[in-house]
């Protein structure tokens, strides 16, 4: 919510200032207002990732936070987009309402962040103009790493935990639950969110997870106290194996106590030094699999 005000702010007491009385779109330029910076681990790295697609597009795009931002000077070029994307289940879709009103810009709400192929390229396709070879291209390398997989996915899923639990924002939370669903085949347990989302948009992001894929749900629940995280941690339904919970350090002891694997895709990410590394997208994907599959066979050693 912070953020949210923060950002109005600066639109309202800087971009304001730069914005002519007859503003001339950019055909092709977009704002993007996606994961919140300083607030995820791999912030950085995602939005790296989220920028490369959209231009793979087709797109001109004001990432506007982050190495790739131009700064400044991009923020200044807010009025001039053709439009507004906001890529997550709520943060920045009141910015994107607001921009609304104030230069007359439409907006387009992609709730869930894109991880892996099929997740990727519907996301790809929102641009009018062809993406196919884009597509085409990643695609290729994409399933050229996951065919060299194949082999020791064969081998070793019989050591893959079948139910997982994810805690985290609500942004991580529902992308990762897509992919360990549509890519792994894994069975969700019930998934917590932990950003304090407005009550307006929790029946919309609640409906995200009756529709993980084809006859897969989940239970959401919205907590923020670490108490009563780790408390319903432990009194899951797993089923008969360990799980793999996707959370942060303080997930830690509790994964230990009821025998499971964890991987820490949220802050504080106290046992991985992160530079630029990404969850999202094609690539990201990928570092995920690596990550998931790691996991599993150093606590099995």
């Amino acid at each position: 919510m912070g953020h949210e005000i923060v950002v109005k702010a600066i639109i309202d007491q800087f971009v304001d200032r730069y914005a002519k009385p007859n503003i001339k779109r950019r055909n092709g330029l977009i704002n993007v207002w996606s994961e919140l910076p300083f607030q995820n681990t791999f912030w950085r790295g995602d939005l790296d990732e989220l920028k490369r697609i959209l231009e793979g597009a087709g797109f001109e795009v004001n990432i506007l936070v982050g190495n790739n931002s131009g700064g400044a000077e991009e923020w200044k070029r807010i009025p001039e987009a053709q439009f507004n994307l906001v890529v997550s289940p709520w943060l920045g879709l009141s910015i994107a309402q607001y921009l609304e009103t104030k230069y007359k810009q439409p907006y387009l709400h992609i709730p869930v962040l894109p991880i892996g192929a099929e997740q990727t390229a519907e996301f790809s396709g929102v641009n009018i103009k062809s993406t196919n070879d884009f597509i085409a291209a990643e695609e290729k390398e994409y399933y050229y790493y996951l065919e060299h997989f194949t082999d020791f996915y064969a081998e070793y899923w019989w050591g893959l935990p079948s139910s997982y639990a994810v805690v985290g924002d609500s942004a991580y939370n529902l992308a990762i639950n897509k992919f360990l669903v549509k890519q792994l085949g894994l069975i969700p347990s019930t998934q917590i969110i932990t950003d304090n989302p407005p009550e307006k948009y929790r029946q919309m992001i609640s409906a995200e997870y009756k529709k993980l894929d084809l006859d897969v749900s989940a239970k959401v629940v919205f907590l923020e106290d670490g108490y009563e995280i780790n408390d319903l941690l432990q009194h899951l339904d797993y089923g008969h194996r360990p799980p793999i919970i996707f959370g942060t350090t303080w997930e830690r002891d509790t994964t230990k106590k009821v025998g499971g694997s964890i991987v820490e895709v949220g802050f504080p990410a106290s046992y991985e030094v992160v530079l630029n590394k990404k969850y999202i997208g094609y690539r990201g994907a990928l570092s995920l699999l690596e990550k998931i599959f790691t996991t599993v066979i150093s606590k099995s050693a």
